[in-house]
């Protein structure tokens, strides 16, 4: 149908950048195209997950990529299926290609010319995107032996994640991809002017979310503009269609007289888009059915399908169709219908029987972490009680294994609820093996490590463990892993209220005694803000799924054009962490360690200050932002090779301090590495988050629960986690954190900053609870820290474990890829995070034993 195909895809271009107000207004040549119908407009459903890489393979070979794209995303290799430009390449088209180097990777050896640029420098606005267009007049007027234009822009996407998608940098940003579009479209219509058919595609390779990122399964996110210039425009006026994302392989395919890519599950609407004879459009439909139906038949009872039904009634009306001479026009729109529902029956099924498991890894998976948490759970020594145990557990073992292997049913998708009575029995047999599994194992009392000795908190010391398992259990529902925050959220505030209904329950008993009474009213009024700050930090940020839209307080600071409410709200954090710094520090080196966090302080301040998050200094001269950024590391550096030395002075009179100082050390530069990462309003967080920590710590003193501070460090870690604004969609993540003070793309620094910022307050809460554990016990504190390493390590096993559990019985849920998936990725990421501080901090117990002992 055409000689010449353009396609620009702009990244993380969403449907209201081209249908709402701001497209009208930033876009208005591309919204007059529209209205004129100059411009056919489908709405394009993306399928999850919206990072750039597997929308790419999905928009060239029609199939929907696996969700372990997400990682590959970062380290893209060669499609090696077929695609739509290896059918061009084949069939003597020639291509060119300018803009994302993803691309490149993907399709080496396909272009005839090509200029990449990095994507995951999201700092740059300008520069990646003016890469492309200058390479415009020239591909478009001198070198016209291209048949195939592909152009992918990246500074939308780019604004999105450092400033989100209401930043007046949205509108420069679309007015400029306007402009790039009436220039290739005012060609584009010389073209077909000269009977040298063209078209030209614009469409968006994902959205964005409100929060600027991307990756879940949002409207936002998942609802992209697909705009086709050049081409007849079938559709009915002020009306468009809707399409998959997988439908456009297909489409260009025929649009360009090539095969349909053999893995194609996509159908085609070039029926939209030219005026198709009748012969043809039918024979079009024809063969992208056969070619999807060679798919569809390899399923198991394909035929009592609805999908294959309506595949057979369109074969048979066609076929009649054609052996009639005069051709009816009658029946063809019934042969349409069918074909067309015989597709998108067909494609449905596919992309949900497209996955396949390795149950039995899975299950050996599962079994591991079982045993690995009874392991954690034990308070003795690692060895069996009696040699009949073990061989008992050897036996329990084997039988286990042969039930999950020869009876289990690993397709069945509701086995727990089968009504089969042998099926049902199989799996309550296997559940009870791993149980008595388990429990031989780990061959102790369990109780010890939750409870407390104290009778007086009967009731509430269950509070901890019962919270955590029904969290744990909790993950069972896609809305519990949307929602996570409120969970947290609510176990949050009912510790808060037991502690608080304690002590005054305890303030009312002893009024008449006045040296109690001042105590518990000052533990009473502590709780109260406490209360009060959470009431007002859970509305920094909107997160979840459901409610992320809901204004917020970071969201109101950010609209202010005086940006007078982030300035003070960022020097008040840099204030409250210097203090904070400065009453922990010894003595002699107060004042030194008071001017080195001044200038870091100064430097966040500075770096915040050129994306024009706060206020500018009046004198201040012009910066990008890096030079204040390789200034903080400077004085990193030189902090490290500071304490270094006090160390070693230290070590020579006190072998005892060698562990608490190294980790007062660690715990300093973890604070300022995430203020100087973290979006500004986020900074006031970290100095919250000791202060919280210290005046819970008090309250459980004065109140004697000290077998519980492990649990309230793992839980007070989870709802900073959440008042950060994070959540179980991979929108959330703030790639700009990654870029701070970096113009190229290192994967190992990127990704390591990535995950500071991320996890930054489940990590400090750690290091807090290990930090007061050496301040409040001088004897056996290396002992103690171990107990409460495997406590800590336990709780955060727990839910990874229950979950993956869950997850293998929801495998075929809906939500298995856009929610039950991202959140194992978080859950598996955090506790990877979580055991690597661990095995520091044991190796500096190590150490400091082996000090001890060469000074003895």
């Amino acid at each position: 149908m055409v000689k010449r195909v353009i396609i620009m895809v702009i990244d993380a271009l969403r449907w209201d950048f081209i249908t709402g107000s701001i497209g009208k207004v930033a876009m208005p040549i591309t919204s007059s195209l529209i209205a004129n119908s100059s411009a056919c407009l489908f709405q394009t459903k993306v399928h999850s997950p919206t990072v750039t890489m597997p929308r790419i393979k999905a928009i060239t070979t029609g199939v929907i990529p696996n969700f372990i794209d997400v990682v590959l995303n970062f380290g893209s290799k060669p499609v090696t299926s077929d695609n739509i430009l290896l059918q061009v390449t084949k069939y003597g088209y020639k291509s060119v290609f300018y803009g994302d180097e993803t691309w490149l990777m993907l399709f080496p050896s396909i272009f005839k010319r090509y200029d990449g640029t990095t994507s995951f420098v999201v700092t740059d606005f300008t520069e990646v995107d003016n890469n492309i267009t200058r390479h415009l007049h020239k591909e478009l007027y001198d070198n016209t032996d291209w048949s195939v234009m592909i152009l992918h822009y990246l500074g939308l996407d780019h604004i999105g994640h450092v400033h989100g998608p209401f930043s007046p940098l949205i509108k420069t940003k679309l007015n400029e991809m306007d402009t790039v579009i009436r220039k290739i479209q005012t060609k584009i219509k010389e073209w077909n002017q000269n009977n040298d058919s063209s078209l030209f595609i614009i469409c968006g390779d994902h959205g964005m979310k409100d929060s600027g990122g991307h990756g879940g399964s949002t409207i936002s996110e998942t609802i992209v503009p697909f705009i086709a210039i050049g081409a007849d425009c079938m559709q009915n006026e002020n009306h468009f269609t809707k399409i998959d994302q997988v439908d456009i392989a297909s489409t260009l395919s025929t649009v360009l007289g090539i095969p349909i890519p053999h893995c194609n599950l996509g159908s085609v609407f070039s029926d939209s888009l030219y005026n198709l004879s009748t012969s043809k459009k039918l024979y079009i439909l024809y063969y992208n059915a056969k070619q999807v139906f060679n798919h569809f038949q390899k399923l198991m009872d394909y035929q009592s399908e609805y999908a294959y039904k309506k595949y057979i009634e369109a074969i048979k009306l066609h076929s009649a169709w054609l052996n009639t001479k005069d051709h009816p026009n009658d029946m063809t729109d019934d042969i349409t219908t069918s074909y067309k529902t015989a597709l998108k029956g067909m494609k449905e099924l596919l992309i949900n029987n497209m996955i396949k498991y390795d149950f039995h890894i899975i299950t050996v998976a599962i079994f591991f972490l079982s045993h690995i948490i009874c392991i954690l759970l034990r308070n003795n020594t690692y060895t069996l009680s009696s040699p009949k145990s073990t061989i008992l557990l050897i036996i329990l073992n084997i039988v286990l294994w042969i039930a999950v292997n020869h009876f289990w049913n690993f397709e069945d998708t509701s086995l727990l609820f089968s009504k089969n009575l042998i099926s049902f029995l199989i799996v309550l047999f296997i559940i009870s093996t791993l149980v008595i599994n388990c429990c031989l194992l780990a061959n102790s009392n369990y109780t010890n490590f939750f409870m407390l000795k104290n009778r007086e908190y009967e009731i509430r010391r269950w509070l901890f463990p019962l919270g955590t398992v029904i969290h744990a259990i909790s993950l069972g529902s896609s809305s519990f892993v949307e929602e996570e925050h409120q969970t947290w959220y609510f176990l949050w505030v009912t510790f808060l209220a037991l502690l608080l209904y304690n002590s005054a329950a305890k303030l009312y008993a002893r009024l008449g005694l006045n040296y109690k009474q001042y105590s518990f009213a000052e533990t009473c009024i502590k709780i109260l803000l406490l209360l009060i700050g959470h009431r007002i930090l859970r509305k920094l940020n909107s997160t979840g799924d459901k409610y992320a839209h809901l204004p917020d307080i970071a969201g109101f600071l950010v609209e202010q054009e005086s940006m007078l409410g982030m300035t003070v709200i960022l020097i008040i954090a840099l204030i409250l962490l210097i203090w904070l710094d400065f009453t922990h520090e010894e003595g002699k080196y107060k004042k030194q360690s008071l001017i080195i966090n001044v200038i870091m302080g100064m430097c966040i301040y500075f770096r915040h200050m050129h994306n024009n998050s706060v206020n500018k200094l009046p004198l201040y001269p012009q910066s990008r932002g890096l030079y204040e950024v390789q200034i903080f590391w400077v004085l990193l550096a030189i902090n490290f090779f500071n304490y270094t030395y006090r160390l070693v002075l230290t070590i020579q009179y006190n072998q005892v301090i060698f562990l608490k100082t190294t980790l007062y050390f660690i715990v300093r530069m973890w604070i300022m590495i995430s203020a100087m990462i973290h979006q500004p309003h986020n900074v006031i967080l970290l100095p919250l988050q000791i202060i919280f920590s210290n005046v819970i710590r008090a309250i459980l003193q004065n109140n004697n629960i000290q077998q519980i501070n492990v649990f309230v460090y793992v839980w007070m870690g989870n709802v900073f986690y959440f008042y950060q604004g994070n959540s179980n969609s991979l929108a959330t993540i703030d790639v700009a954190a990654g870029y701070v003070g970096i113009q190229s793309y290192i994967p190992l620094v990127n990704g390591s900053l990535l995950i500071i910022n991320t996890y930054s307050a489940s990590v400090l809460a750690c290091l807090l609870l290990i930090h007061q554990v050496l301040s409040q016990y001088s004897y056996n504190s290396c002992e103690i820290i171990m107990q409460i390493s495997k406590t800590y390590i336990t709780c955060k096993l727990l839910p990874l474990a229950v979950y993956t559990i869950i997850i293998s019985i929801q495998r075929h849920h809906l939500f298995i890829w856009s929610v039950f998936s991202p959140k194992l990725l978080y859950e598996a990421v955090h506790f990877f995070v979580i055991c690597i501080i661990i095995f520091i901090i044991l190796i500096l117990i190590m150490l400091q034993k082996i000090i001890n002992n060469c000074n003895r």
